[in-house]
């Protein structure tokens, strides 16, 4: 306790540093969730009203700016952490407003856009409609007592939604948070300008505190889920596939569990004396009922003998013996013959003729 209260006395204001206010906030949900049975538990739970009083009142201004510059997806993210861990906070209703107008922003945009088919943009229109009406019916639902109950009821109907009445249990929890709240009066202002730390007049006084960090709604998120919802409203109006018809698989593709297995082909020799190689299909053989594990090819996987090849006909350069070997028949090819061979080159010395005996190279 005597920790959380040393963060707790050096929490800056909630647009400045957040650190001790963090800090605070993990040690006073640390020793309530140790020492439960602690006398000190109430004044514990009460600061730890306070310290979520201002984590609340930074995630909220960050949320309504991002609002105002029409960044939607950052201003959704940022105050749906706000009203999903911070319950109690003063301004919860200003915060689920602020996530109805970012909705209603969102199909705004889309709205104005020339490039969308009408079909599309006035299905985006309803999807996003109908998110920034959840919006504005949880605050007349949850805070039925807060200070913009009316103009969630008037943007409920200014969008031809129906509104909601709250239950009377809501009405009553509502009735004694606001109750439990000091006013902000001028003084407090005037000292707050001066005062090192935080005001935290306006925090609530019942009520549980939340002990337990839920998971924070980031800004990916949320355009995770726009782009799904794009999505949707482009393959709303397309014909969906039929389930029986069963797409065939390529060439080069692996074969189809959902679809039966083809007989295999089996080579075998043709009746009679023909050169040829015939193709006969062999139907697959009975399952054995008594098989653990059933057969999925042929039984009969004898390969056929191979056929005997022809014979080779009679080489023509080949001199057998006891045969001549075959003259030219013309005399002039034999003389052409001869010719040929002296115009070879040979390693034998030739005779010089005329002038070329003088050279004695």
């Amino acid at each position: 306790m005597k920790v959380a209260d040393i963060y707790y006395q050096q929490m800056e204001k909630p647009d400045r540093d957040y650190n001790n206010a963090q800090r605070a906030e993990q040690e006073y949900r640390k020793m309530i969730n140790i020492f439960p049975d602690s006398t000190l538990v109430p004044r514990a739970k009460q600061k730890l009203r306070d310290v979520q009083e201002v984590l609340a009142e930074r995630e909220t201004g960050i949320g309504l700016y991002y609002g105002s510059r029409d960044n939607y997806s950052a201003a959704i993210a940022r105050l749906e952490t706000v009203v999903d861990t911070y319950p109690l906070y003063s301004k919860s209703d200003q915060a689920l407003l602020g996530i109805g107008d970012a909705f209603a922003g969102e199909a705004r945009f889309f709205q104005n856009q020339p490039n969308i088919p009408g079909a599309i943009k006035e299905r985006l229109r309803a999807s996003y409609q109908d998110r920034a009406a959840e919006a504005y019916a949880k605050v007349i639902t949850r805070y039925p007592m807060a200070p913009h109950v009316e103009d969630a009821r008037d943007r409920l109907v200014a969008m031809n939604r129906p509104v909601p009445e709250p239950t009377d249990a809501a009405v009553a929890e509502n009735d004694a948070e606001q109750k439990s709240r000091e006013p902000l009066r001028f003084t407090n202002k005037t000292l707050g300008i001066a005062k090192h730390g935080p005001t935290v007049v306006e925090a609530v006084h019942v009520g549980e505190p939340s002990l337990e960090d839920p998971k924070r709604t980031l800004a990916p998120d949320v355009t995770k889920q726009n782009a799904a919802m794009i999505t949707e409203a482009v393959n709303r109006g397309k014909p969906a596939a039929s389930p029986g018809v069963v797409t065939p698989t390529g060439p080069n593709e692996p074969p189809r569990s959902d679809q039966p297995s083809q007989a295999p082909l089996q080579l075998e020799k043709p009746e009679g004396d023909g050169t040829g190689v015939g193709v006969q299909i062999i139907s697959a053989p009975a399952a054995d009922p008594n098989a653990v594990v059933k057969a999925v090819g042929p039984v009969n996987t004898a390969v056929p003998a191979a056929e005997k090849p022809g014979e080779a006909p009679d080489q023509v350069n080949d001199v057998k013996p006891g045969s001549n070997p075959t003259t030219a028949a013309n005399p002039a090819d034999a003389r052409k013959h001869k010719a040929d061979l002296a115009d070879e080159s040979s390693s034998k010395k030739k005779k010089k003729k005329g002038l070329s005996k003088l050279n004695p190279f």
